[in-house]
């Protein structure tokens, strides 16, 4: 299992947290207030390769989000 799961939704893209390590992470990496939308944050587009990278560099993982979990 990954860290995190990203889902792609076009203008928003949710990261969601899988593991204790992801939800870490997040308190120490993405400031306050952290934007909370259905089970994960939401981020601009934008801004997600940036964050993916860090996410990464800090041995962490993700992968997309299968369609079957929605």
């Amino acid at each position: 299992m990954s860290d995190f799961t990203v889902d792609d939704h076009g203008s928003i893209i949710l990261l969601k947290p899988e593991t204790q390590e992801a939800f870490d992470w997040i308190a120490e990496n993405i400031g306050a207030p952290i934007p909370w939308f259905a089970g994960g944050i939401a981020l601009e587009p934008r801004i997600t390769p940036s964050l993916l990278c860090s996410i990464l560099d800090n041995d962490l993982s993700f992968e997309p989000d299968s369609p079957t979990r929605h």
